[in-house]
């Protein structure tokens, strides 16, 4: 059976004055049914751009270039929405579609029903003067065949499932009535209302305190597993890719620079740029008195990007050939893959 998402040297430039500038270059990814890849990096490198691409997210002033096929479920023969547990998917009512060449209403009927995305901030995601339970009836009612009760009733069902308390008094409010923790649950319930084969989630728990962001991690990873989601999960919390994720690929300056399994990746991490994220965490070892080891320097402009390798101005094992010559994504060990001329054999 084929990937859920199979994103093949996705490109995406940005006109600026006049000329494209590169902010995402030749990104290739996979997502397999029921599993979670982690999207990784510091602000700025391409992960919310990404995303956006994937799902055609992008201004009219952006050009994107490469392939994001998605395989899903025949809409000639998919199911109504269950009332719990994973849909039923064989292989021979799926059907595989390239993203970027679907026609609009096309992309449409599939965002929000087979890819869902939850957003950074619930607060300008929800819209201020629907009340809750509209918005997430809106969803079904969009791409669902069902009568406005069944829409309701099924809103109902979703805010328990999301972990709220008083979900008949919470169909009645709005969002500016809730906690930053409640909107979160509220995104989720309306990205899952449609129960879709993907879900992406952009820095779901940035504006919220530890310990609802623990809540909601632990929320996703149940939604996600009860209902055999996908989950891309885009994040600059190496925390929250150990707890939630099965692969992780690390992204700097618009390329991945790094993937493979979560274990292969931060135990045996083989880009500088893994390793400095990796040493910049902060250790609570109360006998550790070793000082945080920054990443030294910024991230660089799209409008100046380095010749070599875009990590080479601020790399300590910086040689002649990084800068002159920019690597490839070299295959290390099997699926654990680095670009760096350190990880070519015979260059260690």
């Amino acid at each position: 059976m084929a990937s859920v998402l199979d994103v093949q040297s996705l490109s995406v430039e940005f006109q600026v004055n006049g000329r494209y500038l590169p902010a995402v270059t030749n990104v290739s990814l996979t997502i397999e049914q029921g599993e979670t890849l982690g999207l990784v990096g510091e602000s700025g490198c391409g992960k919310s751009v990404t995303s956006l691409a994937i799902t055609r997210l992008l201004s009219k002033t952006a050009r994107v270039n490469g392939k994001v096929l998605f395989s899903g479920p025949d809409p000639a023969q998919r199911n109504p929405v269950p009332s719990s547990g994973p849909e039923e998917v064989s292989a021979r009512n799926v059907r595989e579609r390239e993203l970027l060449t679907v026609r609009d209403k096309d992309m449409q009927d599939i965002r929000g029903n087979e890819i869902s995305m939850i957003f950074q901030e619930p607060m300008t995601s929800l819209n201020p003067v629907y009340k809750i339970g509209s918005q997430i009836s809106e969803t079904l009612l969009l791409h669902q065949n069902i009568s406005p009760r069944q829409a309701f009733s099924q809103s109902l069902e979703m805010l328990k499932k999301v972990g709220i308390s008083r979900p008949e008094q919470i169909m009645h409010q709005y969002p500016h009535q809730l906690s930053g923790g409640m909107r979160q649950r509220v995104m989720i319930a309306i990205a899952m209302a449609c129960n879709p084969r993907l879900l992406i989630a952009d820095e779901p728990t940035t504006a919220l305190d530890v310990t609802i962001q623990a809540q909601i991690l632990e929320l996703m990873k149940g939604i996600t597993r009860d209902f055999g989601t996908s989950l891309l999960l885009i994040t600059h919390d190496l925390g929250v890719v150990a707890e939630m994720c099965n692969r992780v690929a690390v992204m700097y300056a618009g390329e991945i620079v790094e993937q493979g399994s979560v274990d292969e990746v931060f135990f045996n991490a083989k880009h500088p740029y893994t390793v400095g994220l990796m040493n910049a965490i902060p250790k609570f070892d109360a006998t550790s008195k070793e000082r945080l080891q920054p990443i030294e320097g910024n991230v660089p402009s799209i409008a100046r990007m380095p010749k070599g390798c875009r990590f080479a101005p601020r790399c300590p094992h910086v040689m002649k050939q990084c800068v002159e010559q920019h690597p490839d994504l070299f295959e290390v060990e099997n699926g654990h893959q680095s670009r760096c001329w350190l990880s070519v054999e015979g260059e260690a």
